[in-house]
């Protein structure tokens, strides 16, 4: 049944079924997980399970996004509708958001892995970054495909760090993940230099490049390489105490965020 309106209720007036539908129910936003748990509690179509009627109103939980039934379908109230983010590959689904006109989308490439100590470790470098402001939406088709670029993986003991692989949200949006740390250095990372160490002396590696989202491995004084941070930071490269040659550390995975505009 249609909303009957607002009603200031008595103290000690019966309360109706029909008050309660008319009234109560059609005043309230209805919670629901997702769509598919909306529609097995109210029904996809009116006449089907509860009636919908034009106005009512619904939040879903998986796409965070505040709905209202139009008398014929579901559309996101206007503004910014929801937030997806993609942290693995994954696809994105625009048939969820029928009112959408507009995406922002941003992407972060993977980080390079730090090298593994060879006269001063070095550090690989951040991840690219990537946006755009999406407004023609036709030639994305219903499913976009999302890929997140993995950290490089960081060097062993005198070896390159690996690069970072890239993000994409279709065609739209790229990132490139950043170069591993080389015995020069990864693009955005810190170059090795060469360390002369006395006994007990310990050469820290090299600051890995930072990203969009995340900070770079930091240098410390041990001799293993730090991971990249958050996403698309570069791992550090790897020290030396005259001992131990260190390992690089690893790049931080890419992300993809998109925001869905009504």
């Amino acid at each position: 049944m249609a909303g009957l309106g607002f009603k200031d209720f008595a103290v000690g007036e019966v309360l109706t079924s029909a008050d309660v539908d008319g009234y109560l129910m059609q005043q309230t936003v209805m919670r629901f997980a997702d769509s598919g748990a909306r529609g097995s509690a109210l029904g996809t179509a009116a006449g089907t399970g509860v009636a919908l009627a034009e106005g009512m109103v619904s939040y879903l939980d998986d796409i965070n996004s505040m709905q209202i039934y139009n008398g014929s379908a579901w559309i996101g109230v206007g503004g910014l509708q929801a937030v997806e983010v993609f942290t693995s590959n994954g696809s994105f689904d625009l048939t969820s958001y029928p009112s959408a006109q507009a995406l922002y989308v941003r992407a972060q490439g993977g980080g390079g892995g730090g090298s593994g100590y060879n006269a001063g470790g070095a550090g690989g470098g951040g991840g690219a970054f990537g946006e755009s402001f999406l407004t023609d939406l036709s030639g994305l088709g219903t499913a976009v495909t999302v890929s997140i670029g993995a950290g490089g993986a960081g060097g062993g003991s005198g070896g390159n760090g690996s690069a970072g692989g890239q993000s994409s949200f279709g065609t739209a949006v790229t990132a490139a993940g950043g170069s591993g740390g080389t015995n020069l250095r990864g693009v955005g990372g810190s170059s090795g230099t060469a360390n002369l160490l006395l006994p007990g002396e310990t050469a820290p590696g090299n600051q890995g490049g930072g990203s969009h989202f995340g900070m770079g491995g930091v240098r410390r004084s041990g001799v293993q390489g730090v991971d990249g941070d958050d996403y698309g930071g570069g791992g550090s490269g790897g020290g030396f105490d005259t001992v131990t040659a260190g390992t690089g550390g690893d790049g931080a995975d890419g992300v993809v965020v998109v925001e869905v505009y009504a």
